[in-house]
């Protein structure tokens, strides 16, 4: 507990957050991570090979839950503690990995619509999956009976985005484009969240806490090398981005909430061939934190005009 009081002060003071190497091997490049809270472990994909690694929290690799044949690149990871289910996303199916069960159980239950492609996964435990499409198409996934079904349409623009799901269900908050879009999860119907300011590039949404005033989700821009708290009123209808909560990562794409810190991963994806990189990454795939704004900004939901729905 000391420890993490510490760590948070040093983070707080602009100090460069502690970082945990990942003893997974040479070439693994991975990017993206899941959190599996009952256990305190780790799910780490491999971008160039499609396995998995269960880590431990100081990085030491535990096993592969997902053989280096399967498909890939993996794009996303998400954890139902709750099923003991780890969902895996590639750009054109949509995998549920069965921990429960011995031996470990693969299957996929969704795929993308011919010359189609998937971004992003939420997952709270106990809920359906909701996939993000590249065309702006949210689907819902439901695990225990392989079904699917298109719950809401974005419009215009072809940005893949990302997506977070609230923690009491009732709306995802989607990052498009330079916008914020709320979907209700019971009816589908979209809006546009109003926003103070442009915010692109945002790679990953990680909800990480809700209280009376707002719900603090850290925004991920990876190719902007930050990370930024966004504030969102209790419907989730007008969102602030803080400023002062900004830190500078290398390529920050993907990250997991663990209590009120969020786990970030670093490492040498921007390094892989096929992003442009050289394949000679000079430093090791790792964990590092971000302590995400404490505070509220005052008068949240007086300071931005309302939204228009969009239909």
């Amino acid at each position: 507990m000391r420890g993490l009081l510490l760590l948070a002060l040093l983070a707080l003071a602009g100090c460069k957050p502690a970082q945990v190497t990942l003893g997974v091997p040479p070439g693994f490049y991975p990017s993206a991570v899941a959190h599996d809270p009952v256990n305190d472990r780790f799910f780490i994909d491999g971008y160039a090979t499609g396995a998995i690694a269960m880590v431990r929290r100081e990085g030491s690799m535990i096993a592969t839950v997902r053989p280096e044949s399967a498909p890939h690149p993996i794009i996303q990871l998400a954890y139902d503690a709750r099923g003991r289910r780890l969902w895996a996303l590639t750009s054109n199916t949509v995998e549920v990995i069965d921990l429960a069960a011995l031996p470990v159980r693969r299957a996929v239950i969704a795929r993308a619509e011919v010359g189609g492609r998937f971004a992003d996964i939420a997952v709270v435990s106990g809920s359906p999956a909701f996939v993000l499409a590249g065309g702006g198409a949210i689907v819902a996934i439901d695990a225990a009976r392989g079904a699917s079904r298109v719950l809401a349409q974005l419009p215009d623009g072809e940005a893949e985005g990302s997506l977070a799901l609230l923690p009491d269900r009732s709306a995802l908050v989607v990052a498009r484009g330079d916008g914020l879009w709320r979907v209700a999860v019971r009816t589908g119907a979209v809006e546009k969240i109003a926003l103070g300011a442009p915010l692109t590039d945002v790679s990953q949404l990680v909800v990480v806490a809700s209280d009376a005033t707002a719900h603090h989700v850290a925004a991920f821009r990876g190719r902007a090398n930050e990370i930024v708290t966004l504030y969102l009123t209790p419907d989730a209808r007008r969102a602030v981005v803080d400023a002062g909560t900004r830190m500078r990562f290398d390529t920050p794409l993907h990250g997991v909430v663990e209590g009120r810190e969020v786990v970030v991963l670093l490492g040498r994806l921007r390094h892989h061939p096929s992003r442009g990189g050289d394949g000679r990454p000079k430093l090791p795939p790792r964990l590092a934190t971000y302590v995400p704004g404490g505070a509220s900004p005052p008068r949240l939901a007086q300071s931005l005009p309302g939204p228009a729905l969009v239909r």
